[in-house]
């Protein structure tokens, strides 16, 4: 009896493993055209689409799909409900963009008599695709993780008005749809070129890359990895000595603190539903011969906020296995005798040299690593460009933000991340580069795009010479145009997703072609869209854009950011217009009239002025900031 029920489970579970291999995303669309021949048009929805390469229909309902920023959680099954998809058919999923593109007919107008009658559309709110690269992440309703996908696919910074598809001979999605080929068409509102409910095929499954042999000391790790190609994608399943290892279902595995127990051969199995190949056996073996300690991954220095906490790790290898002990400026720290030292809710006083003595009966050496602790510095993301102007010499123009430092100290923005409004670090950007924004300082952050091409762009005459530009590249970094976004920043030492030290949303605003969205000084709020000669804002040279990068926008009243009493003398510190003076005036008493007290030019944005001791006779005092003309 208990043998007959195995059996069944396993029966069922390989029926919805192989339903789930053959379904796979087909084509993407990320950028849409803006001409109709040399007319220019409206850019249409973005849009993507599932093919079901089996012999059975499988029911969609309880599907879930994201993008690369997403997970699981927070994942969109609405466009999946009543939805089943059958053998061989292609499903347009498209997303809904107010007064463009909103229902099936729109679609079809757009797409003309070419797009197959019955092929099923659905609309989706939300997560528009990045033009700079992005991803589609599709998960059953079993799904356990973010992991465990029925789909998934990243490409890369898109060509306009041409779709992202897969190669016939890799199954890579490396593709742009072209006039004819392949299936793929013309649409006839706009010039977009694409294949929608149209599929190329299967391709056949192909192990690349084996995994590799390992030899490793006892303790160590050892991962093991596999490269597929084909569509649909397939599925893993890792063993160990001709058994499956549970759970171990991903294109890599790591064996653990390897020891003798673990030692053997290794192997994955890969399937898709209409093959099943196996790799070859790689073998894990241990290191016979004792050896003194090395260091694989040293810790690393790193400067976090009061109130944050700071781990310190370092990965050593040895036989016999390594011993650890942490210390603090040279202080042996008791019981700190791990791989990793954790400092919480650190305060300066924690800031200084942690360093970690690790040893075996053969040799033992010291690696060292420096904390920092500084105060929240007031970093403000004051601009954003999400919508590039297509008049001029548009070719290669990207998304853009700038980021303004209103404190009095200079930051290091290395390893600082950043997402647009999926808030998640997980999925965010990483800055890998020692970048020092100064008081007052903008700096602009552009994506794929190099600092001469940016300036060329906006005109070396109009930009600061000083000005800070900084490339960065990758997947799911381009903002929505469409329907909104927003872009999230974290220091190192951010504790979760919520401990940003900036944030600006822009999610209930479409953004007008080639005008950026601004920072407000005056109510410390964003979305302002830039206005021509406002704050700054300039034409850009290479086409109609509008904004003001590099140039802080300044309130209309001096914005006091910090006052620090009690040392002498006392220190003020404002947020208002470089090259203008400012007058200090104080009163001891509410009902007392303003007197003055000093008197400064301000040669930046940002002023800090030393206020001479008083002795108010309440032992209180007040002040206020002016203009002086």
């Amino acid at each position: 009896m208990w043998k007959k029920y195995l059996l069944g489970g396993l029966f069922i579970f390989a029926t919805l493993l192989t339903s789930r291999a053959q379904l796979a995303i087909t084509e993407i669309v990320s950028s849409g055209s803006t001409n109709l021949g040399a007319a220019l048009v409206t850019q249409k929805s973005d849009w993507w689409e599932l093919s079901n390469f089996g012999t059975n229909t499988i029911d969609l309902n309880g599907y879930k799909w994201n993008d690369n920023a997403g997970g699981l959680i927070g994942a969109d099954s609405l466009p999946f409900n009543g939805l089943s998809i059958a053998p061989g058919e292609s499903i347009l999923f498209v997303e809904t963009v107010a007064g463009v593109t909103t229902n099936e007919a729109q679609f079809r107008a757009w797409w003309g008599p070419e797009l197959g009658s019955n092929v099923q559309i659905r609309f989706y709110v939300g997560n528009g695709l990045g033009s700079g690269g992005d991803g589609v992440r599709v998960w059953s309703p079993s799904a356990a993780n973010d992991a465990d996908v029925v789909d998934s696919i990243d490409f890369g910074a898109a060509v306009r008005g041409q779709s992202y598809t897969y190669s016939t001979n890799t199954g890579l999605f490396s593709e742009f749809s072209t006039n004819g080929i392949s299936g793929a068409f013309k649409a006839v509102e706009t010039d977009d070129v694409g294949s929608p409910g149209i599929n190329q095929g299967p391709v056949p499954l192909a192990i690349a890359q084996d995994p590799a042999s390992l030899s490793v000391n006892p303790g160590d790790n050892a991962p093991f990895t596999v490269a597929v190609r084909g569509i649909p994608r397939p599925r893993f399943q890792w063993r160990f000595n001709g058994a499956n290892i549970s759970g171990a279902t991903l294109t890599s595995f790591t064996v653990t603190n390897v020891q003798t127990s673990k030692t053997g051969l290794y192997s994955v199995v890969v399937f898709n539903g209409f093959q099943t190949l196996t790799s070859a056996v790689a073998t894990l073996l241990l290191n016979p011969d004792p050896s003194a300690p090395v260091v694989l991954v040293p810790p690393a220095d790193q400067t976090i906020y009061i109130g944050q906490n700071a781990t310190f790790t370092i990965v050593a290898s040895g036989f016999p296995q390594p011993r650890y002990q942490w210390r603090f400026n040279g202080a042996i720290q008791a019981n700190q005798t791990n791989a990793s030292y954790t400092v919480n809710n650190a305060a300066v006083p924690n800031g200084g040299v942690y360093s970690v003595v690790v040893s075996n009966s053969l040799g033992s050496l010291t690696n060292a690593a420096t904390l920092t602790v500084t105060p929240r510095p007031s970093l403000v993301i004051t601009e954003v460009c999400s919508s590039q102007s297509t008049n001029g010499d548009a070719s290669g123009h990207n998304d853009w933000w700038e980021l303004s430092n209103l404190d009095t100290f200079a930051v290091d923005l290395y390893h600082y991340q950043f997402d647009d409004n999926s808030a998640l670090r997980a999925a965010a950007y990483t800055i890998t580069n020692h970048i020092v924004i100064a008081p007052g300082e903008s700096i602009v952050f552009v994506e794929g795009m190099s600092p001469s091409s940016f300036r060329r762009w906006w005109g070396a005459v109009n930009l600061k010479p000083s000005l800070q530009i900084v490339r960065y590249d990758g997947p799911n970094l381009s903002f929505s145009s469409t329907s909104g976004d927003g872009l999230v920043l974290w220091n190192p030492g951010a504790s979760d997703d919520l401990d940003a030290v900036s944030v600006a949303f822009f999610v209930d605003a479409i953004a007008t072609t080639g005008i950026t969205f601004g920072y407000d000084p005056d109510t410390d709020t964003f979305g302002d869209p830039s206005v021509l000669g406002a704050f700054g804002a300039f034409q850009a040279m290479e086409t109609d854009d509008i904004g003001s990068p590099g140039y802080l926008r300044t309130p209309s009243e001096p914005r006091i950011l910090r006052f620090a009493p009690g040392a002498s003398p006392n220190e003020l510190t404002w947020y208002g217009i470089s090259n203008r003076t400012y007058g200090v005036e104080y009163k001891d008493e509410l009902s007392a009239t303003w007197l003055p007290l000093t008197s400064v030019l301000a040669t930046n944005v940002i002023t800090t002025v030393t206020i001479p001791p008083g002795s108010p006779p309440n032992g209180h005092r007040l002040y206020r900031m002016s203009f002086q003309p």
